[in-house]
């Protein structure tokens, strides 16, 4: 199952401008959450679509090693929670707010560290000049579409809550990294997004 992208690679990004301006992003009022923006960067290249994403380096102060989209928490000069992503994503990763088409919003999730995360799902041009800071990005990272919509990046990891109950969620593998958690779950949500557009199957 592929994102329809050899034939008109264009289709799946004005699919998915067109979903995400149709509905309002789903957020669970959670008590004393610090709200934090995430930018989901797309590109496109040889043939196929990719997300990009960057391995943490071991100087940041939470989730060292980890794999994750550019962001942060909200700062009071941010105009909005889109604003926010695209600030830490220039401070991060060196891409420039200018240079992101975005394309909206989605469901805003709370992690177990008590962050409300809102991606914004954006399009950045390849090739692209990346300046990651080293002293929060150890590598840019990169998985193609395709390999989360067959299925053979997926993998599955079980939580144990505190209460006993057991949260069941998908992760991904690329290169030998091993992506999960909120990163993962946003991955999720962006490839469910994708099939309810069609374009998944070439529709």
């Amino acid at each position: 199952m592929q994102a329809n992208q050899d034939t008109n690679p264009g289709a799946l990004i004005e699919a998915l401008r067109v979903t995400l301006a149709g509905r309002a992003p789903v957020v669970e009022a959670t008590d004393g959450a610090k709200p934090a923006g995430v930018l989901v960067p797309l590109h496109y290249h040889d043939g196929a679509w990719h997300v990009i994403l960057n391995l943490r380096s071991q100087y940041v102060s939470n989730h060292q090693g980890e794999i994750s989209f550019p962001g942060g928490k909200l700062e009071p000069d941010d105009a909005d929670m889109t604003a926010c992503a695209l600030r830490e994503s220039w401070e991060e990763m060196g891409i420039r707010p200018e240079d992101v088409d975005v394309l909206g919003s989605m469901d805003a999730m709370h992690t177990r560290t008590n962050f409300l995360v809102w991606p914004t799902v954006g399009v950045v041009p390849h090739p692209y000049d990346f300046r990651p800071d080293p002293r929060e990005v150890a590598e840019v990272l990169e998985i193609p579409l395709d390999a989360m919509l067959d299925g053979t990046a997926v993998r599955h990891e079980a939580r144990l809550n505190a209460d006993g109950t057991l949260i069941r969620r998908k992760a991904y593998v690329r290169d030998g990294h091993l992506v999960f958690g909120a990163t993962a779950w946003i991955l999720s949500d962006l490839i469910e997004l994708i099939n309810t557009t069609g374009t998944a199957t070439g529709e």
